[in-house]
């Protein structure tokens, strides 16, 4: 784990962390994974990714990062090494590298890296994708000759109930045979041991969180990527409305690009519809949400049902907002002033 505390400028004193295997960004919008209110810092600055037993630091931001005095674009990073970036600076205070191996404790049952290696079904687990509240998604091999697939496996405390366990089985059969060309496609959907897994069609690309953490740097896309994003998720939604099938989670980090036509496709389609119930809340902390509250329609905030393809439309508004803006419509400091 690499742990930061942030030594001088508007936040002084704030704490962040990265555990490992996460990638982790430092910036001043809703689109950093930590949040600064420096104002001569980046709306996406830096970029601290784990690179095995290492964790790396990538200048993203024109306004250049220094390391200990010195300007650098990437940079391993060690106990008591200073960031600074903007008017702010954060000190390292956890000892990280293969000096430091030892003194890391081992996973937690719930830490899904654990899998890393390790075959699951039909599938071989290689590396790690992406890391969300709910799972992690891997890149993973098809031991009976299929291509490679994105798993997303779900934590162990989804398959703990009854009920939590026929609602993902319904909603992984109504997608199952869903086919667009903008909504990626779920291959195949499982229980083995305590995992709940879903195999997807594996999208070579990013996702549109990425893109707009690039806009903060490079400037604001043209319009007309903007309008073949909005057309083509828009496209993707009307087709699964019409399927009676509502998204209730449209963010930029559900929809990926991919790389070889630029293509948008909309994934974890009716995964929210699967992981809204007990569970979903035990597995989030205490008041927060279950989805990107920056993109969520106020009827979603509230909790009291009611929730139709319009969410989805919001969600998709917000989401071009950002594509164009380099930020979502609404910020805060806090939840409940986000929500309000």
């Amino acid at each position: 784990m690499l742990k930061l505390i942030v030594t001088a400028g508007p936040d002084k004193g704030l704490a962040f962390s990265a555990e490992d295997g996460q990638t982790i960004q430092i910036g001043r919008s809703q689109a950093a994974t930590h949040r600064l209110t420096d104002p001569a810092v980046s709306r996406v600055h830096c970029e601290i990714e784990a690179a095995g037993d290492k964790f790396v630091l990538h200048n993203i931001s024109t306004n250049g990062t220094q390391v200990n005095g010195e300007a650098t674009t990437e940079r391993p990073l060690k106990h008591n090494d200073v960031i600074r970036i903007g008017n702010s600076e954060l000190r390292v205070v956890a000892d990280v590298g293969e000096a430091t191996t030892a003194m890391v404790p081992p996973p937690a049952a719930g830490d899904l890296s654990n899998l890393v290696g390790k075959p699951l079904a039909r599938y071989q687990i290689d590396t790690v994708i992406a890391r969300g509240t709910t799972g992690t998604v891997f890149k993973a091999t098809d031991t009976q000759g299929g291509p490679a697939v994105a798993l997303k496996v779900l934590q162990p405390e989804f398959s703990q109930n009854e009920e939590e366990m026929q609602r993902f089985v319904r909603a992984m059969k109504t997608m199952l045979p869903v086919r667009h060309p903008n909504i990626v496609q779920i291959l195949a959907a499982g229980k083995t041991g305590p995992w709940c897994w879903i195999a997807m069609e594996l999208v070579e690309g990013e996702s549109l969180t990425r893109v707009i953490q690039r806009i903060g740097v490079a400037g604001m896309l043209d319009w007309k990527v903007a309008f073949k994003i909005a057309a083509q998720i828009a496209a993707a939604l009307d087709y699964a409305h019409g399927q009676s099938i509502i998204h209730r989670n449209v963010t930029p980090q559900n929809i990926l690009i991919q790389q070889s036509d630029k293509a948008a496709k909309l994934g974890d389609l009716m995964l929210a519809k699967a992981l809204e119930g007990v569970m979903a809340k035990d597995v989030t902390k205490p008041g927060e949400l279950l989805g990107d509250v920056a993109y969520m329609a106020p009827e979603r905030t509230r909790g009291t049902g009611g929730v139709d393809g319009r969410s989805d439309l919001y969600g998709l508004g917000a989401t071009v907002y950002a594509v164009l803006t380099g930020r979502p419509p609404f910020s805060a400091l806090g939840l409940p002033e986000l929500v309000q």
